[in-house]
């Protein structure tokens, strides 16, 4: 046997698989394909952990661990893996990383470790994550720990080390984030019917200088792709720019221009017009 299956025989061994209803919503399933949740919940077939997801997760538990007990060390930790009472809502779990306190006030860490090439990408604090920390900031008692609080921050740190850790601070807003709870929940009641396919989007590429229609990142990275969801996961270019922008035949010039209208696409919009 390998050195690296020994590794990854070893962590499973640590990794005790909890009895949880399978009816069960969670905080992480929030901005989620609802469809993946559903499936989910039905117990449908689906790619299974390997060796490399143990090592990542397994990191990624390192990382938290050791920025726990560095906020112990400093006296600011005030839990750690805290559950969280959902009490106005049916059969929901969550547990968030971090509470410290920061100048008399508290604070919740929500910790992400990511591959080195997410920092190549300006796109952080990705949204599901600032769904998941104002739920958090939502529901937890701070008053039962301390008396004051400020906003909660999501904190990055790169899994490969390159790239330093990030820390944003998120600025709370639940009332679009129970509109998608409320969501989830009607998803739950309809089982076992599914959820409609994640719909394809619109995507600049090749130095954005061609347009083209790709499946949605989600379906990339599922782990029911293939087994039980079948996305088309084909491309198709919708338009292309040399001199200016040219649409292509197969493009759907009503979705082009709303693309173009919302992402402010003054190139793409002078041809529709």
């Amino acid at each position: 046997m390998s050195l690296f299956d020994i590794y990854a025989d070893y962590l499973d061994t640590l990794r005790i698989e909890k009895e949880r209803d399978p009816k069960r919503l969670f905080v992480t399933d929030v901005g989620k394909c609802l469809r993946q949740v559903a499936l989910r919940m039905v117990g449908a077939e689906r790619k299974q952990p390997g060796p490399q997801d143990y090592m990542m997760w397994d990191l990624a538990e390192y990382i938290e661990e050791t920025l726990m007990h560095a906020l112990d060390a400093r006296g600011e930790l005030i839990e750690y893996q805290a559950p969280l009472d959902i009490a106005d809502r049916e059969n929901w779990g969550g547990r968030l990383d971090i509470v410290r306190v920061v100048d008399d006030h508290a604070q919740i860490v929500e910790v992400k470790t990511v591959r080195s090439n997410a920092f190549n990408f300006d796109d952080r604090p990705k949204q599901d994550h600032i769904y998941q920390t104002t739920i958090y900031d939502h529901y937890y008692d701070y008053v039962a720990v301390w008396t004051r609080h400020i906003d909660p921050v999501v904190w990055y740190a790169d899994r490969g080390g390159s790239n330093p850790p990030e820390e944003y601070v998120i600025t709370p807003d639940f009332e679009p984030v129970g509109y998608l709870m409320d969501e989830l929940e009607a998803v739950r009641r309809s089982l076992p019917a599914l959820p409609d396919l994640l719909p394809k989007v619109l995507k600049l590429t090749n130095y954005k200088k061609v347009l083209k229609c790709v499946p949605d990142w989600r379906c990339s990275y599922c782990d029911y792709r293939d087994l039980s969801c079948h996305p088309d996961m084909g491309e198709e270019e919708w338009a292309t720019e040399k001199e200016s922008w040219r649409p292509k035949a197969k493009a759907d010039l009503g979705k082009l221009y709303t693309w173009a209208e919302a992402q402010n696409h003054s190139g793409v919009l002078s041809v529709l017009l």
